[in-house]
């Protein structure tokens, strides 16, 4: 079995990325029929279990699309297909895809994960950050603009005020690659010692296949000349949604970089009976026939919001088909809405200083937040007091996030 530390970054082809071709063929043939008045896909292809894709709200073990999934003995792989062993790597607001075994969705929306994938968006060094800035805030990483919001979770002790130009930050969130912005769910800072490559998502636009470079957005010039043919995209084209691996040399900002790797958004060619993903529309044929983070829709069956167009947010939900996801529910995303953070845990290391009071809460898993509520401002219940909140007792918290990165609890409750 490969691991993370015994293989290199980019293995040069994985399974999923030999079936996008057939998928490719797929979707020419279902886009022949014009405008996506019909259907695109046909309901009864035999999948088991489920698929969801979107940032983690939750602990316990973690919850993505409001759906808890049991991790315990789920395969934990990165952006590379690298294999890891340590969970507690999964933390609030990175961006995820969870298989869940076959027939494991319970009625209380509980499932059992089979394989979670993990990895962020964005990750270099930043081009320029207004001053005295508190969320929401925004920064230009590798030329694409960053929107800190209400509910970004700053990861590991980072604040706004920590961060200048050239500061190499990771980001999650939700590329809009029309406008080339990422509305952050997780962004923490890197040490240059520890990052190796660069990387980015977006669409392809100037594409010169006599130079061999391209853009995404409009500042950032990629040159993909020294890029071996097994690491580029077959049908590389403008307005192709990639994910490009950059050399990391030089460690700070420039107008121009250069290519190690380039790939085709995944998407997902599994069938699967129960099916959620939130994301950003990346493109648009009408409210029946659209693409979320590159995945396929078919909304012919649902209905939808009016107005729906690209770059909207919205978490859809149905069953994966002939790698279509074949939408129920359509639901528009307001990211600007404080999104409520959901924690199973175990109290340990409880403080007060007067009526306000923090603990770290910590997961069957193993993954760690940082809770704090204040005296008058949290509701308990379910027999829960401030007096019985003590180190060893099983909680489920929710609460909104802090610019620190720790859960401002609402809700208490013994579990």
């Amino acid at each position: 079995m490969k691991t993370a530390h015994d293989t290199p970054a980019f293995p040069r082809i994985t399974r999923r990325e030999g079936l996008l071709t057939l998928l490719a063929g797929a979707m020419t043939l279902a886009g022949c029929g014009g405008g996506g008045g019909g259907s695109v896909a046909t309901v009864g292809g035999g999948g088991t279990g489920s698929f969801s894709a979107g940032p983690i709200s939750g602990f316990g073990s973690i919850i993505v699309n409001g759906v808890r999934f049991d991790d315990s003995n789920a395969r934990l792989l990165d952006d590379d297909g690298l294999l890891h062993v340590d969970h507690t790597e999964l933390k609030l607001g990175m961006m995820v895809r969870v298989k869940g075994k076959a027939n494991s969705r319970k009625a209380d929306n509980t499932d059992s994960a089979d394989e979670i994938s993990f990895g962020s968006q964005l990750l270099g060094p930043i081009d320029s950050i207004p001053s005295s800035q508190t969320a929401p805030a925004t920064l230009v990483v590798l030329g694409q603009t960053v929107q800190i919001t209400v509910s970004t979770i700053i990861g590991d002790g980072l604040t706004l005020s920590m961060l200048a130009k050239d500061t190499i930050v990771e980001v999650h969130g939700f590329v809009d690659p029309a406008t080339n912005r990422l509305v952050a769910t997780r962004i923490e800072s890197k040490l240059p010692a520890n990052v190796t490559a660069f990387k980015l998502q977006g669409t392809v636009s100037g594409l010169d296949t006599t130079a061999k470079t391209f853009k995404i957005g409009t500042t950032l010039t990629i040159s993909y000349a020294g890029v071996a043919i097994a690491d580029l995209p077959a049908n590389l084209a403008n307005d192709l949604l990639v994910r490009v691996r950059l050399d990391s040399n030089p460690l700070t900002s420039t107008a121009t970089r250069k290519a190690t790797k380039i790939r085709a958004v995944e998407v997902e060619v599994e069938d699967r009976d129960e099916a959620g993903v939130e994301g950003t529309i990346t493109d648009f044929t009408s409210s029946a026939k659209f693409s979320v983070n590159g995945q396929p829709v078919d909304a012919s069956g649902a209905t939808v919001p009016a107005g729906l167009k690209a770059g909207n947010r919205v978490e859809v939900e149905g069953s994966l088909v002939n790698g279509f996801l074949v939408a129920k529910m359509v639901q528009l995303k307001d990211e600007n809405e404080i999104r409520v953070f959901e924690l199973h845990g175990i109290v340990s290391s409880k403080t007060s200083t007067s009526l306000t009071f923090t603990f770290t809460l910590t997961s069957s898993g193993g993954i760690v937040a940082k809770v704090s509520f204040t005296i008058g401002a949290v509701a308990f219940d379910n027999g829960m007091t401030a007096a019985s909140l003590l180190d060893g007792v099983k909680l489920e918290v929710k609460g909104v996030a802090l610019p620190d990165g720790t859960i401002k609890a609402t809700r208490i409750s013994l579990e």
